[in-house]
Formats: structure tokens, sequence, C-alpha cells
């Protein structure tokens, strides 16, 4: 039972991870951004900003969860593992972040043209979401 449950809490934890690549501008809004690419494109400078924000909500987020007192200690360790991470890339400096950021950035923009096209963020999102169901997969067999 407790390699299932095991299971469950990774895939959980999964759908939590930041595999989606940013949604473009226009979509977030509603309306078209000065600036950006096209209707349904991403910038690097709008990937780096919806990251940000990402980084900032995620850190609230798990912040307010470890604040439960309902958690096992596996659950905590999880959440304070994910937060450490989070809380690293936000107190990093802005050059740093920024390379990571271009490094991901780069690797979900598969034709490097400078901008995500929608289908290169589906792309990314497939590919991600078969790399965690296979972690999953693989933890849940210890």
């Amino acid at each position: 039972m407790k390699p299932f449950l095991l299971a469950a809490a990774l895939l959980a934890a999964a759908a939590l991870v930041p595999c989606q690549a940013a949604q473009p501008a226009a979509a977030q809004s509603g309306a078209a951004q000065p600036g950006a690419a096209g209707p349904d494109t991403i910038t690097f400078e709008q990937y780096r900003d919806w990251r940000l924000n990402f980084i900032a909500e995620r850190q609230k987020q798990l912040a307010a969860e470890l604040a439960a007192g309902n958690l096992s200690d596996i659950e905590r360790a999880r959440l304070s593992r994910e937060k450490a991470y989070y809380d690293r890339q936000a107190a990093m400096p802005a050059a740093e972040r920024d390379r990571l950021f271009r490094a991901r950035f780069d690797q979900i923009d598969t034709n490097h043209d400078g901008v995500i096209e929608r289908s290169e963020r589906i792309a990314w999102h497939e590919k991600q979401a078969a790399r965690y169901r296979r972690q999953a997969n693989a933890n849940a067999g210890r």
C-alpha cells in the first residue's frame, strides 16, 4: 500500500512542478501586449517575466502548504525540497537566473527563431509530462 501512496503523491507533485511553458501574454490577459511577437507566441522577455511570477506564486503556495499541520513527514520533506528549489531561484542574481531561463527557453524554442510558438509549448509540455510520469513510475517501483 505504501508504494501506491508514494506513487500517488509523486504524480500529484509532478502535476504541480512547472512542466508547462509560459502562455502568451495575449492569452493571459485577453489582450495583445505591446512588443509581443504575435498573438500565440512568447518572446524570451515574456517567458522570463512569466517564470519570475510563477516562482513568486509557487513560493507563496508552498509556504501555505507547509504551514498546514496535517502533513506527513514524507510530504513535508517533499514540499520543503520544492520550496528550497524556488527559494534558490528567487535569490539568484538576475544574470545567473536569466542564463538558466535562457537555456530552458532555447530547449522549448526547438526551431530557434527566438520565439516559442504554440506547437513548441505543446511539445514541451508533453515531453515534461512524460518525464515526470517516468520518474513517478520508477519511484513507485522502489
